[in-house]
């Protein structure tokens, strides 16, 4: 193990916490939606209508203060920083090019399309992939993690979900695009002004004259709570619309998100990480965080879209459970390699 590891005991322990919260509101979500159809199969598009309602509620309450604190993680200069930055912008755009080369070749009806290229462009970054390295890696791993992420939710909430947006069968075809989407959709722009808002505090804060070389002390619990709440919320949404059994209709979608997520990026991410390292841009440390979060599945992100855009959400949702449930092969494969 590397400076700041910690115990295999301790990796499960943090799994577990993480899991729970994942996977405990998930079954309320399931539950409420089981005895809801019990009662009256029409209850569907209630159940439906509820999900929608609460994922908005994560992109405008939860999602800008979490978004906010984090790009005042650390300053926003130097080399190692823009490498970072850079190589998580390139492999989410490059999943994103593989997401959309596969719609083209299986010609995917547009609400599947839509669908799909949402599961394929964003990763989970730090819900799964920031606990794996805090956990074996600790806070010297996490704020590797913010810096990869630095501008994930400027590709989020200004290319990608436009983007899916541009499938919607609820827009002509003139109508969609960046603008459009946002002027049909303006609660997306919340969560892009608070990145924007972020990188202004951080210039702001970290070029005052007390030189201070952390956040803001009031900052840090932020995500702390904010994080699980957020995890938790949208995870019930999850269920209210969760149908495990339509799951083998999408095993196409399926196994491509996961080729994507599991063998294609970190590869191709892992081998560019390499070759910055070995050229002193960034630290080993960076480079472990990089392929570990590059090879993290389908993001919590990528279930609202649909839902923004009447696209196709049991596809999503099947793609997010596939790929998450796969964790429990990939954690410890990762654990082992780097440790």
């Amino acid at each position: 193990m590397i400076a700041g590891s910690v115990p295999a005991s301790a990796l499960v322990d943090k799994l577990a916490y993480v899991f729970s919260i994942i996977v405990l509101p998930m079954i309320a979500g399931y539950i409420v939606r089981q005895r809801a159809l019990a009662r009256d199969p029409s209850n569907e598009q209630t159940c439906r209508r509820w999900s929608r309602t609460l994922k908005l509620i994560c992109i405008a309450a939860f999602v800008p203060p979490i978004a906010t604190t984090a790009m005042l993680k650390n300053p926003l200069a130097g080399t190692s920083v823009l490498v970072l930055a850079s190589i998580g912008v390139g492999f989410l755009l490059l999943e994103a090019s593989l997401g959309r080369a596969y719609i083209g070749l299986r010609k995917l009806p547009p609400r599947q399309g839509g669908a799909f290229l949402g599961c394929a462009a964003m990763t989970n970054m730090l819900s799964f992939g920031g606990l794996i390295v805090f956990a074996v890696w600790g806070n010297d791993g996490l704020q590797q993690v913010y810096l990869l992420k630095l501008l994930e939710h400027v590709l989020y909430f200004g290319v990608f979900y436009p983007w899916c947006s541009t499938f919607s069968p609820d827009l002509e075809p003139q109508h969609t695009g960046l603008i459009a989407s946002f002027r049909r959709h303006p609660v997306t722009l919340v969560p892009l002004t608070a990145v924007f808002v972020g990188v202004a505090w951080n210039f702001l804060h970290y070029s005052s004259p007390s030189h201070p070389t952390g956040p803001p002390t009031w900052t840090l619990p932020i995500n702390e709570y904010l994080m699980p709440a957020q995890v938790g919320l949208l995870t019930f949404a999850v269920g209210l619309t969760l149908a495990p059994s339509r799951i083998r209709r999408y095993w196409p979608e399926c196994l491509a998100a996961a080729s994507i997520k599991f063998l294609i990026a970190p590869v191709v991410t892992g081998t560019a990480a390499y070759l910055c390292m070995r050229n002193g841009l960034i630290s080993e440390l960076g480079f472990r965080v990089a392929v570990v979060i590059s090879s993290m599945p389908v993001a919590f992100n990528s279930l609202i879209p649909p839902a923004l855009y009447n696209l196709d959400e049991d596809l999503a949702n099947s793609c997010w459970l596939f790929t998450s449930a796969m964790l429990v092969v990939t954690v410890p494969v990762l654990y082992v390699v780097f440790t």
